[in-house]
């Protein structure tokens, strides 16, 4: 099957495709044969000023240049308190070219002037780098006679209707960090294929990142289906020396609620997991209305007792949020509140079901100066010695951020 899908996609690719900007949300592709047609050619009366700016490739470029404080407040520790201030700067190039062809780079350069390299992580116990550089996505999109739309390279991936917990979301090799606003997550490399049918969507993939032979390439579809005011879906993942994971996910509106509901398991039934949850919009005054959001999470290998966390850290499978069976999280955003016209205020609350230790947060985001952002956050951990929000003596932590984006 994997062979059959590699000889198909190279026979396509050599086909002269046609290509299209799907793959860049937020933007409008431009198909310059249809201005062409619209009476802009060179035989239609074009200036050649105008004749110039429309054979021009289109380039954009950008990013966002960021400075970090982070604290943390330690208990029962050589190192009463942590400190980082990471600097990291977001650059990317968009071109959208003659013929519909896009092509898009982004990466990330970070430097943290805090770090001592010969120490470990008071945190983690990891080594520590002052420069880290990141690959975040380099991918070419185009078209087969805008019917079937591909893209190339190191791509973005998310699946799952799920606020925090996303057991579909099978191709990323690493869970997201809840405690960003942003995914944070570097891209994957694949071939991806986009099939529109009517009102619903096909997705094919191949996946290549760390495959160095055929053999070890992955193999994943997704089909996404609306029905009335709800959308399906159903994902499939297999690669050579794992389980295949089946998963499929729900959202839809049942009155003022916003639910969404979504499984996953291996195609011998193992290794279960499953998240869902509601949102709820509600005017609070004449002018202003919050949001509400309640979430569950649990899976079938999760730690069911905090004793197993010792092995799994010796093992280096700590991953926060992701240690315990079952966890429940609540949040409440809330934008432009009131007379703060240039803020947003964010809470949410995570609860390990396991072990009852708790972490919670509240986020400020003021946009009140041009061009510059701030972020203010404090966070509180609660629980007993030994609980996962406990596990490296954290007692409460504070970020601030200021972002200019460019």
């Amino acid at each position: 099957m994997l062979k059959l899908f590699q000889f198909f996609l190279a026979g396509l690719l050599m086909a002269g495709l046609r290509v299209s900007a799907e793959d860049f949300p937020g933007e409008t592709a431009t198909n310059i044969e249809d201005e062409f047609e619209k009476g802009f050619s060179k035989d239609k009366g074009m200036q050649a000023e105008d004749h110039r700016i429309v054979e021009a490739d289109r380039l954009k470029m950008g990013g966002y240049l960021q400075a970090e404080w982070m604290a943390y407040q330690l208990e029962k520790s050589k190192v009463q308190d942590y400190i980082t201030s990471p600097m990291t700067l977001e650059l990317y190039l968009d071109a959208q070219m003659k013929n519909d062809v896009r092509a898009f780079f982004k990466g990330r350069l970070l430097h943290d002037s805090a770090v001592d390299e010969s120490v470990p992580s008071p945190l983690t116990g990891g080594a520590q780098k002052q420069n880290t550089s990141y690959l975040d996505e380099m991918k070419i999109s185009f078209n087969t006679r805008r019917k079937i739309f591909w893209t190339v390279g190191r791509q973005k991936i998310k699946w799952g209707a799920s606020k925090f917990w996303n057991p579909t979301d099978f191709i990323n090799m690493t869970k997201r960090d809840f405690l960003r606003q942003e995914d944070l997550r570097s891209g994957i490399s694949m071939v991806k294929a986009h099939i529109p049918w009517r009102a619903s969507n096909f997705y094919l993939i191949g996946v290549n990142e760390a495959a160095n032979e055929s053999s070890q390439n992955g193999l994943a579809g997704r089909f996404e289906i609306p029905i009335n005011t709800s959308e399906w879906t159903m994902s499939a993942y297999s690669r050579k020396g794992q389980k295949t994971r089946l998963g499929s996910d729900i959202s839809f509106a049942l009155s003022d609620f916003d639910i969404y509901l979504e499984g996953a398991q291996t195609d011998v039934a193992t290794d279960k997991s499953a998240s869902g949850g509601l949102s709820y919009e509600f005017k609070y005054n004449d002018d202003d209305t919050a949001t509400l959001g309640l979430e569950g999470f649990w899976q079938e290998n999760g730690a069911s007792d905090r004793a197993e966390y010792a092995a799994r850290l010796a093992a280096g499978q700590f991953v926060p949020f992701y240690m315990g069976k079952s966890y429940t999280s609540a949040s409440l955003f809330m934008m432009k509140p009131g007379s703060w016209n240039d803020s947003n205020i964010l809470f949410f609350a995570i609860l390990n079901n396991t072990d009852r230790s708790q972490y919670y947060r509240v986020t400020w985001i003021y946009t009140g100066i041009s061009d510059l952002q701030w972020t203010l956050a404090l966070g509180g951990r609660a629980g007993e010695e030994g609980s996962e929000m406990k596990l490296f003596n954290q007692a409460y932590d504070a970020w601030v951020q200021m972002r200019v984006v460019f």
